[in-house]
């Protein structure tokens, strides 16, 4: 375990960005936006402080999240990521551990004002969370799902924020299959380090064409539920979710595409970055749900 006495240096400007690069902010902003825009969507006159405590959760436990799993992942990141502040050496073990531990504990405190039930699924979650990597290790696609569930389980918090827990099942299961071919394209581009480590990943037993079909799958089943969800759901504004919800599919299908093609290294960072925008026109189209 780290010793308190060796946590953060942050003095610099450095080290203040390797910190933000280690909890990959922007991941967790949106999942504040994308749990803010459940409890809009149910119910628009919930107070503000459950607003801005709903995007603490979500922030911190993102954040955490990102660290724990680098503290965890050091020796696969120097194959798959060296340039991650860790395995380059910008920031300490101690540190990480230290800011994933604090982190979880700030969204535990947080999540407390919100209700019994947002408090036990952020522990549940925090658990999952700081033990994915061993997770991982016992089987890769196991982890795959566990971690697509937890995305999910953002839209759940705001759900029973506004206690209707079971208003957005379906912007949940969207949100699951997005995720869950994210997560198997990520384990093509980290192969080699999965592979020297042991851990069972789609590419790694069955080869990343298997991944790719998979993952053109789960967004071809995601394209097809749009019409099907729109005859047969109510929905508060439903133009707007069949426009951002098919404009996120159909950014992740052409980053999904190039990187197939092109298995580069900046493939892979533009279709993270497509991803990410995907997932942002994910949150106005959540909007239109309820």
């Amino acid at each position: 375990m780290a010793s308190i006495s060796s946590f953060p240096n942050i003095g610099t400007i450095s080290s203040i960005r390797a910190f933000v690069e280690l909890f990959r902010l922007s991941s967790g902003i949106l999942a504040a936006l994308a749990g803010c825009a459940t409890i809009y969507a149910l119910d628009a006159t919930v107070a503000r402080p459950q607003y801005l405590l709903t995007a603490i959760v979500l922030i911190c436990m993102t954040s955490a999240a990102c660290a724990i799993n680098d503290y965890w992942d050091l020796a696969k990141d120097r194959i798959n990521h060296p340039d991650r502040p860790l395995p380059s050496g910008r920031l300490s073990m101690q540190q990480a551990w230290w800011a994933a531990a604090i982190l979880f504990g700030c969204a535990a405190i947080a999540a407390i004002p919100l209700g019994f039930s947002p408090f036990v699924l952020v522990a549940v979650s925090t658990v999952l969370l700081w033990n994915y990597s061993h997770l991982v290790a016992y089987n890769g696609i196991f982890g795959n799902i566990i971690v697509a569930a937890t995305i999910a389980a953002l839209i759940f918090l705001g759900s029973l924020v506004t206690h209707r827990p079971l208003a957005m099942l379906y912007p949940m299961g969207f949100l699951f299959c997005y995720a869950l071919a994210k997560e198997i394209v990520w384990d093509v581009h980290d192969a080699e380090g999965d592979r020297i480590q042991g851990i069972v990943t789609v590419t790694n037993r069955w080869g990343d064409r298997v991944a790719f079909a998979i993952a053109w799958g789960l967004l071809g089943v995601l394209m097809g539920s749009i019409p099907v969800a729109l005859r047969l759901l109510s929905m508060v504004h439903p133009l707007l979710f069949a426009t951002f919800s098919a404009i996120a599919l159909l950014s992740l299908g052409m980053a999904l595409a190039h990187y197939q093609q092109q298995r580069s290294e900046s493939a892979y960072q533009q279709f993270n970055f497509w991803e990410r925008l995907g997932t942002a026109f994910g949150v106005i189209a959540l909007l239109g749900t309820a």
